[in-house]
């Protein structure tokens, strides 16, 4: 008797655990499309803030940080714009060429740092050392219009996201 009674109260409890698990994600996506649906441009667009690292993404008018593209290490922010595409494939843009602007970035200081370096360490500025600096001055200056050009692609994006809100 006891033994049916737990197998009982055992199988009551794997029905409402598998309610659950099935229930949950139905309720969670009706919340997020209700939270989507009241959000206002006050609460829930985007916009860009410079940091010490890159720009943040931020999110209404407290300025919620929501995703950096960073300069010496740009992460994928495209996350951030998905449902709408076109915000999507600016953001994708954005992150491709602020990838290989970081790349210039960070050789260029790796190069003018081992340049300097090894002048400092022999005590003087010889030939190959000149070539270093000169090279990484040249791989940073090669990569400041990539930088800017990663900063506008990802102004565009959040532009084409927050039009959503003008409508």
């Amino acid at each position: 008797m006891r033994s049916a009674l737990s197998s009982n109260v055992e199988l009551r409890i794997i029905r409402a655990v598998a309610v659950l698990f099935f229930a949950l994600p139905i309720v969670t996506a009706g919340a997020q499309a209700r939270t989507e649906a009241n959000c206002s441009y006050e609460s829930c667009a985007l916009g860009i803030a410079p940091v010490w690292n890159g720009l943040a993404i931020t999110r209404g008018e407290r300025q919620q940080h929501v995703a950096t593209l960073g300069f010496f290490f740009p992460g994928d922010v495209t996350s951030v714009f998905e449902g709408n595409d076109s915000a999507v494939d600016a953001a994708r843009d954005a992150v491709r060429t602020r990838t290989i602007a970081a790349a210039l970035t960070d050789a260029g200081i790796v190069l003018v740092g081992a340049g300097l370096a090894r002048a400092a360490f022999q005590r003087h500025f010889d030939g190959f050392s000149q070539v270093l600096a000169i090279s990484g001055a040249t791989s940073l200056a090669a990569s400041v219009p990539l930088q800017f050009t990663a900063d506008g692609l990802l102004s565009r994006a959040v532009w084409l996201y927050n039009r959503k809100y003008g409508r």
